[in-house]
């Protein structure tokens, strides 16, 4: 296909390796590997480079480019110290951890400093968006194929030894971890792609990646997350009667889709139609279930809420896993915050905590409303839509705390997308005032993203 030739082959061969350069610091960034044997090391080393390129590189950065500085970068400069500071206060004030190991278990912090190159290396025109692309996609397909080889060919209860973090659950029902972000930017990536151009072919990409490899290794929240995402995509760019027109026809692909899966394998569909359920009903009426997942979430709630009402403003911190024995050892049960989602980003940072993480997304949609229109593009629509999904399972999963840096590194996409076309809108009228200035996608005319 075109696109594949676009992204991958026909490219120069330098130009093909900057994109191989960018998806290599996009998967460690995004700890796609952490959990993987061996990957331990190498994500703590990356951790290591990420602060140094926040306290040297990029000091240096500014201060040779007169230290000009944006409002999201000062955002992020005050995120990364509330991040790392505020857990950390937290956790000694309620649990008495010394503050050596609540920084520590912050480290993650530092990964945020990619989101501030990436502002100034779009500002100063020394990386490409379209190469930015290329990687994100690159890193799709590739962990794609590996996800999907390694389910074919490996069996997780081989590797149990290595841990919890790549193997998760127990007998029949255990898995590998496996982190599926780049896959479901993808998905969206290709699904507004084909709702834009109104070409199946995306579609069909979109269902190859998402079916294939996402379904096994996704959470409950995740699924009705990207659904969600993309029905309200759907509606937006749809007039009402396509919209429900289209729905239906998803609905029905749907029902086909389960029957035969449901013809292959009737265990395993029940089992995650009874998963559903019990989520379901955790969610709207709390009462206890057979599913230990969805059980133990209200468990969690019930110990979070004495916390949560003793600091509500500033949290109870982030319990290091290498003190006290963790929250177990701390707390005297298992606790794990992001399970509770918006609850347990009250616990760590209290309310006006989970409020300076959740600008994030006022970021986002400042930049998002301010594009010229017919200005946008297949990586601007899938930045904006994979922001969606992370707004809305951010709601069970605390993403935008746990995750800054994900959610950080669109934002600075969005925010130089935007800048870019709103330059580009104003040199175009300067030059022709009565001609349509053209789209930001080298690839593609303006044309083309018309609804």
């Amino acid at each position: 296909m075109s696109d594949f030739r676009d992204i991958f082959l026909g490219v120069l061969p330098k130009r093909l390796f900057q994109r191989g350069l960018i998806a290599l610091a996009l998967l460690m960034t995004f700890k796609t590997f952490q959990f993987f044997p061996g990957m331990l090391y190498v994500q703590e080393m990356w951790f290591v480079l990420c602060f140094l390129a926040l306290v040297v590189v990029y000091p240096v950065w500014k201060i040779s480019k007169g230290l000009r500085f944006s409002s999201l970068e000062v955002y992020i400069l005050t995120l990364i110290v509330v991040d790392v500071l505020l857990p950390a206060w937290g956790a000694r004030r309620e649990f008495g951890q010394p503050m050596a190991f609540g920084v520590l278990a912050s480290r993650g912090a530092t990964l945020m400093v990619s989101s501030l190159l990436l502002v100034n290396a779009l500002r100063y025109r020394l990386v490409r968006l379209a190469d930015i692309q290329g990687a994100l996609l690159l890193c799709a397909w590739g962990t794609s194929v590996l996800y999907a080889t390694m389910k074919l060919t490996l069996h997780p209860a081989n590797f149990s030894s290595y841990g919890v973090g790549f193997v998760v659950g127990e007998g029949a029902e255990d898995s590998f971890n496996l982190n599926p972000l780049f896959i479901l930017y993808a998905t969206i990536y290709y699904v507004l792609l084909g709702l834009r151009t109104r070409s199946r072919k995306y579609y069909v990409l979109a269902a190859i990646l998402f079916a294939g490899t996402v379904v096994p290794v996704v959470e409950r929240s995740a699924t009705i997350s990207i659904a969600a995402t993309l029905l309200f995509f759907l509606y937006r760019w749809r007039p009402f009667g396509q919209f429900l027109l289209t729905l239906g026809k998803v609905c029905c692909a749907a029902a086909i889709v389960l029957g035969l899966a449901y013809a292959a394998n009737p265990a395993y569909l029940s089992i995650q139609s009874a998963r559903f359920s019990d989520a379901f009903t955790v969610a709207f009426t709390g009462s206890e279930v057979d599913d230990p997942s969805a059980g133990a979430r209200l468990f969690e709630i019930v110990t979070a809420m004495p916390y949560i009402q003793k600091h509500p403003l500033l949290g109870n911190g982030n319990i290091s896993h290498q003190w006290g024995g963790g929250t177990e050892g701390v707390m005297s049960q298992y606790f794990y915050a992001g399970d509770i989602g918006v609850l347990g980003a009250i616990f760590t940072v209290g309310v006006l905590g989970t409020l300076v993480f959740a600008y994030q997304f006022r970021f986002a949609l400042r930049a998002a409303r301010s594009f010229p229109d017919g200005m946008h593009s297949p990586l601007s629509d899938a930045a904006a839509g994979f922001l969606l999904y992370c707004a809305v399972t951010s709601v069970t999963t605390a993403f935008f705390v746990s995750n800054p840096e994900v959610i950080l590194f669109f934002v600075a996409i969005l925010v130089g997308l935007a800048s870019e076309g709103i330059s580009e809108r104003r040199r175009s009228i300067q030059r022709a005032p009565a001609i349509h200035a053209p789209s930001l996608d080298p690839g593609h005319s303006s044309s083309s993203w018309a609804v």
